[in-house]
C-alpha cells in the first residue's frame, strides 16, 4: 500500500496497543492507521523539541513505583525523595511541576494501599501472590517473507500499566491507572486486547525508535499463564475495580470476537478527520483536509521552539487566569473530584438540552414546541428545584431566539461541530467547538449560547467578554469555515434566568475593524500561553474551584487565608467539548 503524503518509510510492521481498539469517534482514522506503523516517519523530518515540564501525568508516578517495587525503597523514602525533588524526578525526562510531585506522592500511597488490600483478598481466595514484573509483556507474531493483504509481515501487540506475575507464572495481573475514580468497565475490544497480550505475551524490553527493529520472532522461553486478571485503579480516591479474570481459552475467544475486528478496522481505515489527533500526527504536512490558516492572529514563534501543540479559547482563558491550573488540569488532567458550582451545573444542563433538540431535525423546532415544565427539566437533568426553575426559564427564552425555527430542511445544522485549523508558522493546531454552526440561504452562521444569572456587561467588548466569538471571526476570515466569509455571521445567544432579559447579538466577521479587534483579543491571550515555560501559580477567586488546588501550595494557602465567596463563578470545560466554556 502506498504511503500517505507527509510520511516516508516502511509499513511492513504493525504495532498495536489496546488503545487502538478503543472506540473514539473524535480520533482521526488516518492518524491511527499511521501511528500503528512505527517504521513510518514524518516527511519532512521533525526535529526533537523537549517539553519544559513533564507532560505525562503518570510518568513520575511510575518512576516512583519502580523505586518501591523494583529497587527496594520504602514508601517513606520515595515520598521524601518526591518532596526534595526540584526538576526531573530521579533525573528522568523533563522537570516535574511541584504540584505534580505532590499529586504523585499522594497517589503512590493510595496505590500501595489498594494493591496490598487486593493481594490480601487474593490470598484468602487461594490465589498465589503476584510480584512486580519490570518488563511488561509483548505478543509478537513471527515475521514472514511474504506480506499479507495489508502489506504487513509482522504484528506486535503491547500493553501498558503495572505488571505482576506469580513466581510460577500461572497468574498474571495488570493494573491500569485512571486519573479519576476507578473505571468499573472498559470497552470490550480494548480489554480483550489487553488480556490477549497478557495471556500470550512475553516479557520484553520495549523499543521506541524506528531504526531499532524488533526481534524477528518470539523466543518462546517463557511459561504462559493459566489466569490473567486486570484491575483499574482510581488515582483520585484510591478505589480499585476488577475488570477481568479469565483463563487463556476465554481470553482467546474474547480477542477474536471483540479486539480483532476493532484492530483490523483501525489498521486499514484511511479516512481523515482533523482534530486533536493532528497534534501528534506524522502526516500533518500532507493532509489536505486540515485547513491552513497562516498568521491567524499574527502570533510569533516561541524561542526556543516547542513541540506542536493545540490551543483553544478554553486553554487561553484558563492560562490567563492561572498558568499552573492550565498545566495541571489541561495537560496533566489532575482532578480532586471537587464538584461544580450551581451555575455551571445549570449551564451544562441547558447546553445538553439544546444540543439534543438541535440535533433532532426530524421533529418540530424549538419555537414550535411547548416550553419545558420545571418538573420535566428537574427529572431530565437531576437539578434541584431552584436550578431547574432557572433552567426552564432559559429554555423558554431560547424558543424566541432559536435559529432553527423556519430553517429549510436542506440547510446544514452542525451541533458541537469541531472546527480545526493549523497555524504553520507557530506549529499550532487551533481547536474550536461552537455550540451550533448552520447555514441559511448560503450564509454560514456560528452560534454561541451562554447562560448567566447576570446581564451582559455594559461598556465591555463582546469579543473580550467571550473570546470564542473573536476566534470564530478569525476562523471565518481565514476561510476555515465555508467558502465566503463575507456572507457569514457570528452570533451570541445570551440566556438569562429572568423572563424577557435574554439577548441575541450578531457580529459581522467581514468588517475589517472587527477582524482587527478579534486579532487583538486572541493575540493577548494566546502569546503568553505559547511563550510560558514556568506555569507559575496565580492565586485568586478561581482557586476555590480549581480541581488541582489540593496539590498547589499557593492555592491552598489562598483559600485557607480568605473567606469563601458565596458563589464562585467557576468556568469548566463541558463534558462534550473539552475546550469550551460553561459560564454562569
Amino acid at each position: 500500500m502506498q504511503n500517505p503524503l507527509g510520511v516516508s518509510g516502511s509499513d511492513w510492521l504493525i504495532k498495536a496497543s489496546p488503545r487502538m481498539a478503543r472506540p473514539d469517534d473524535r480520533a482521526c482514522p488516518r492518524h491511527r492507521r499511521i501511528a500503528m506503523r512505527p517504521l513510518l516517519a514524518p516527511e519532512p523530518a521533525v526535529p526533537f523539541r523537549p517539553y519544559p515540564w513533564e507532560e505525562f501525568g503518570f510518568g513520575p508516578f511510575f518512576a516512583a513505583l519502580d523505586l518501591v517495587e523494583h529497587d527496594g525503597w520504602s514508601l517513606e523514602q520515595v515520598q521524601e525523595e518526591l518532596r526534595r525533588t526540584h526538576g526531573p524526578f530521579r533525573g528522568r525526562g523533563a522537570p516535574v511541576h511541584p504540584a505534580h510531585l505532590a499529586w504523585t506522592s499522594q497517589v503512590l500511597e493510595r496505590y500501595v494501599t489498594a494493591r496490598t488490600a487486593e493481594q490480601g483478598a487474593a490470598a484468602e481466595a487461594g490465589l498465589p501472590p503476584t510480584r512486580p514484573v519490570r518488563q511488561s509483556w509483548t505478543w509478537r507474531t513471527r515475521r514472514t517473507d511474504t506480506p499479507d493483504m495489508r502489506g504487513v509481515r509482522q504484528y506486535e501487540h503491547t500493553v501498558w500499566g503495572r505488571a505482576y506475575a506469580s513466581s510460577d507464572e500461572t497468574v498474571r495481573d495488570l493494573w491500569l491507572p485512571s486519573l479519576r475514580r476507578a473505571k468499573p468497565v472498559r470497552p470490550e475490544a480494548e480489554l480483550a486486547a489487553v488480556a490477549q497480550v497478557m495471556a500470550r505475551g512475553e516479557a520484553t524490553t520495549p523499543w521506541r525508535r524506528a531504526r531499532d527493529l524488533p526481534p524477528a520472532s518470539p523466543t518462546g522461553e517463557g511459561r504462559l499463564p493459566e489466569l490473567v486478571r486486570v484491575f483499574d485503579f482510581g488515582c483520585a480516591d484510591g478505589s480499585a475495580e476488577s475488570l477481568l479474570s479469565e483463563g487463556p481459552g476465554e481470553v482467546r475467544q474474547l480477542f477474536a470476537e471483540h479486539a480483532v475486528p476493532a484492530l483490523r478496522a483501525a489498521a486499514g481505515d484511511d479516512r481523515r478527520q482533523p482534530g486533536e489527533s493532528c497534534v501528534d500526527c506524522k502526516a500533518i504536512a500532507g493532509c489536505a483536509d486540515l485547513k491552513r490558516t497562516p498568521r491567524l492572529w499574527g502570533g510569533r514563534p516561541t524561542v526556543p521552539e516547542r513541540r506542536r501543540r493545540s490551543v483553544s479559547v478554553w486553554d487561553m482563558r484558563l492560562h490567563a487566569r492561572c498558568p499552573a491550573q492550565y498545566h495541571l488540569e489541561r495537560h496533566l488532567h489532575l482532578d480532586d473530584l471537587s464538584g461544580e458550582n450551581q451555575g455551571a451545573r445549570r449551564g451544562r444542563a441547558v447546553d445538553a438540552w439544546l444540543d439534543d433538540r438541535h440535533g433532532d431535525r426530524s421533529g418540530d423546532s424549538c419555537r414550535d414546541r411547548e416550553a419545558p415544565a420545571v418538573a420535566d427539566v428537574r427529572d431530565a437533568t437531576g437539578l434541584d428545584e431552584p436550578l431547574a426553575r432557572g433552567a426552564a426559564t432559559m429554555l423558554a427564552e431560547h424558543r424566541l431566539l432559536c435559529p432553527l425555527s423556519g430553517l429549510g430542511r436542506n440547510e446544514q445544522v452542525l451541533v458541537q461541530h469541531r472546527v480545526t485549523a493549523y497555524v504553520p508558522e507557530l506549529d499550532v493546531v487551533v481547536l474550536a467547538t461552537p455550540d451550533l454552526v448552520y447555514t441559511h440561504r448560503g450564509r454560514w452562521i456560528w452560534r454561541e449560547t451562554k447562560t448567566s444569572a447576570y446581564p451582559l456587561p455594559e461598556g465591555r467588548s463582546l469579543l473580550r467578554s467571550f473570546p470564542q466569538l473573536a476566534l470564530g471571526i478569525l476562523l471565518f476570515h481565514a476561510g476555515a469555515i465555508g467558502d465566503e466569509p463575507r456572507r457569514s455571521w457570528v452570533e451570541l445567544e445570551h440566556l438569562r434566568d429572568e423572563p424577557g432579559e435574554s439577548r441575541l447579538e450578531r457580529i459581522d466577521p467581514a468588517r475589517a475593524e472587527t477582524v482587527e479587534a478579534a486579532r487583538d483579543v486572541i493575540a493577548e491571550l494566546a502569546q503568553p500561553l505559547l511563550d510560558d515555560t514556568t506555569y507559575e501559580p496565580r492565586t485568586g477567586r478561581h482557586c476555590y474551584g480549581c480541581r488541582a488546588r489540593t496539590w498547589c501550595k499557593p492555592g491552598t494557602a489562598y483559600v485557607a487565608d480568605g473567606p469563601r465567596p458565596p458563589e464562585v463563578a467557576t468556568e469548566r470545560p463541558s463534558a462534550q467539548r473539552g475546550e469550551e466554556l460553561v459560564l454562569d
